[in-house]
C-alpha cells in the first residue's frame, strides 16, 4: 500500500475519532488570506474551521527542491507531502505524542519547502547528516525527522543528530502509530 493511501486512511481514522467524540470534523486555524480546499465551508468557529482530507489532483513534487539541495528524497517523503491537503495528524508512538505536519494549501506547501531548505542547510552547517523534519513532538525541541541516507524516521533534538529510530521508513511509521 502506498504512503499516500496509508496517510489518507490514518487521517480518516483521526476524523472518525474526532466526529465520534465531538460530533464534528477536526478544527484547524485559518488565515482568511490563504484559504484551503481542505476547509469545510460554513464551519468556521472564530479563527478555526473544520477540515477534511483533500486529495491533490495536480502533480506536485519535491524534485526541484531535491535538485536545488543536491539530495535525493525518499519517494515516501514526496508521497507524504505532495498527495493531499489537510490538517496535521496527531498520534502516539513509543510513548511519544507526535503530530505529522501536512500542507494546508499550496502556499503552505511552498512554505514547507522553504522550511525544509533551512533545516537541511542548518544540518550541513553543523556538519551533520541530512534529515528532513516531518513532524513535531510534545517537546518543543524534539523533532520527527526522516534521515535522507536511508529513509528511517527518527527522533532528533534541534541542532543534534537523530538519536532514536522510530520506524524504518514513513510507511512503517504509519503502520505503527496510534492515531488520536
Amino acid at each position: 500500500m502506498s504512503v499516500s493511501t496509508q496517510l489518507q486512511q490514518a487521517l480518516q481514522t483521526h476524523i472518525d475519532k474526532h466526529q465520534a467524540q465531538f460530533n464534528s470534523n477536526p478544527l484547524a486555524y485559518i488565515d482568511p488570506e490563504s484559504p484551503s480546499p481542505a476547509a469545510i465551508s460554513g464551519t468556521e468557529q472564530g479563527e478555526q474551521v473544520q477540515w477534511q482530507t483533500f486529495v491533490r489532483d495536480d502533480k506536485a513534487t519535491l524534485s526541484d527542491l531535491a535538485k536545488a539541495l543536491e539530495v535525493e528524497f525518499p519517494a515516501q517523503l514526496e508521497q507524504l507531502f505532495c498527495s493531499l491537503y489537510g490538517g496535521n495528524l496527531p498520534a502516539q508512538i513509543d510513548g511519544h505524542g507526535i503530530e505529522l505536519l501536512l500542507p494546508w494549501n499550496e502556499e503552505d506547501f511552498v512554505r514547507l519547502q522553504q522550511n525544509i531548505t533551512g533545516h537541511v542547510l542548518m544540518k550541513r552547517r553543523l556538519k551533520q547528516q541530512d534529515t528532513v523534519f516531518i513532524g513535531l513532538t510534545e517537546q518543543d525541541d524534539l523533532l520527527l525527522t526522516v534521515r535522507l541516507s536511508d529513509g528511517a524516521v527518527c527522533l532528533e533534538y534541534v541542532g543534534k543528530e537523530p538519536h532514536h529510530v522510530l520506524a524504518e521508513n514513513i510507511g512503517a511509521l504509519l503502520d505503527v502509530i496510534e492515531v488520536i
